[in-house]
């Protein structure tokens, strides 16, 4: 079996049709089709099965995926540390952050390492903290930043940067039935709330439940429409400082006194602990230490400095 192949796989089985496979694959569908054809002559079992005018996945195909995407992954991320030992100038790196961290500290980040680095291939996907534990956990992204890292992840700290949860609200117009600050009247509020697998969700949740309220809730899809969603006056929302402090600034947000906050949940950076990291990932590693905010830890110091040096 090929790497075609299990790629056409895993794209039928993310996108639900052979058609959307195509699309994300760019080739036809009478190639997506003949793939996963060769595929099941090779296994010996139906991975797909008509279902009306479209498709299911099988059992045994949804069984093999799994497998096939972790595997997909490991040979892809030693492809790539090998292709750097020669030229670490100009090999790839893959990025997984969750969205704030992504706006806020890489961004600017690989704007400076582009410029001293400019022959590196680099891919950044943003997504919630489920999804980027998943692609360091299936060996689809080199370095990993969001909060901390599942303790049953086989996961390297290599850095971490401050973040700070705050709770703020409009600053100019003021909530319908609002009368105080009190946890009692912080519980009549409609809090803003990011989607399922958010790690603000999750801090959000936890800070409701250890102050004893169940209020109103609106759930919006972004960063960028909390914020607005506040200036607006439609709600409180748990956030990172970084994310509303332009806001703050210009008047249209304020934070709110609120028991237990500020949270710390610093950012960290991650790394597979069950592979050697690349030469290309290591350099952009350093870099988050020296120019983008991020503190080694000493897992990081012995794997990025392994001769000592700048920590």
């Amino acid at each position: 079996m090929t790497f075609a192949q299990l790629r056409t796989l895993l794209a039928v089985v993310e996108t639900g049709s052979v058609r959307a496979a195509a699309e994300r694959l760019v080739v036809s569908q009478p190639a997506v089709s003949g793939a996963i054809r060769s595929l099941e002559r090779e296994l010996g079992v139906a991975v797909v099965a008509r279902q009306g005018r479209g498709l299911r996945v099988t059992p045994a195909g949804l069984a093999f995926a799994e497998g096939a995407r972790r595997s997909l992954g490991l040979l892809e991320a030693a492809a790539r540390r090998a292709q750097s030992l020669e030229a670490p100038e100009s090999g790839s790196v893959r990025l997984s952050s969750v969205t704030t961290a992504a706006e806020r500290l890489l961004l600017p980040l690989l704007t400076t390492f582009r410029r001293s680095h400019p022959a590196v291939d680099i891919s950044l996907n943003v997504g919630n903290r489920m999804s980027v534990w998943e692609a360091l956990a299936d060996h689809g992204a080199d370095l990993v930043v969001a909060g901390r890292p599942p303790s049953s992840l086989p996961a390297r700290v290599l850095a971490t940067a401050p973040n700070r949860l705050v709770v703020a609200g409009p600053a100019r117009a003021p909530l319908a039935g609002f009368d105080g600050r009190s946890v009692e009247a912080l519980g009549s509020l409609t809090w803003l709330l990011r989607e399922e697998g958010s790690g603000t969700r999750e801090s959000t949740e936890e800070l409701l439940a250890e102050l004893g309220i169940s209020p109103p809730t609106m759930m919006l899809g972004s960063n960028g429409a909390i914020e607005q969603a506040v200036a607006a006056g439609l709600g409180i929302a748990l956030v990172a400082h970084d994310a509303v402090a332009e806001r703050i600034a210009d008047g249209s947000v304020a934070l709110w006194a609120c028991p237990g906050t500020p949270l710390d949940r610093p950012w960290h950076l991650v790394a597979h602990a069950g592979e050697p990291l690349g030469p290309t990932a290591a350099l952009l590693a350093r870099a988050a230490v020296e120019d983008g905010g991020f503190v080694a830890t000493a897992e990081g110091r012995r794997t990025l400095w392994p001769g000592g040096g700048r920590p």
